[in-house]
């Protein structure tokens, strides 16, 4: 990670500008492996200021899966925190800005649940969850959406 990503220019700007990081080495920080379960290095975390934690990912990314991991991340602190605007706007920057992530069918998966949650319209939802099984047809989130999408008629 340090060689590669952590060393990357925009790797550094995003994580200056969006976050305050903490490293901890597990083998020597019993106390924080315990605490956050981690069972592998590199474990990333998204916590709040209260060290909260909201998302997590394992294992090294080169820079371009890993800043739209950590703006998913931003993302999912939203939704949870029932900040159902910002969540919005950030899913839809993760799917927009790197359509080609490995994170992006999922963040689709949750632009289509925050468009219920603000319309309450099943027929909402089920328009961003079409763009699941159109764009990224391979992906597990196109299967967990196709009955769906299949099976309710506008």
């Amino acid at each position: 990670m340090d060689t590669v990503t952590y060393s990357n220019q925009g790797v550094a700007d995003y994580i200056g500008n969006n976050f305050i990081p903490v490293r901890f080495n597990a083998q020597t920080n019993p106390e924080v492996k315990s605490k956050y379960r981690i069972l592998w290095a590199p474990t990333i975390l998204v916590l709040d200021s209260h060290g909260t934690e909201y998302y997590r990912f394992n294992g090294f990314l080169p820079p371009d899966e890993f800043i739209p991991q950590l703006e998913f991340g931003l993302a999912r602190m939203a939704m949870e925190k029932q900040d159902i605007k910002t969540a919005d706007t950030q899913m839809k920057m993760v799917v927009e800005k790197y359509p080609k992530s490995d994170i992006a069918p999922e963040a689709q998966y949750w632009v289509g649940v925050i468009a219920y949650q603000l319309t309450h319209d099943v027929n909402d939802e089920i328009n961003e969850w079409k763009k699941i099984t159109e764009r990224y047809p391979n992906s597990i989130w196109a299967k967990k959406v196709s009955c769906a999408v299949s099976c309710i008629k506008e």
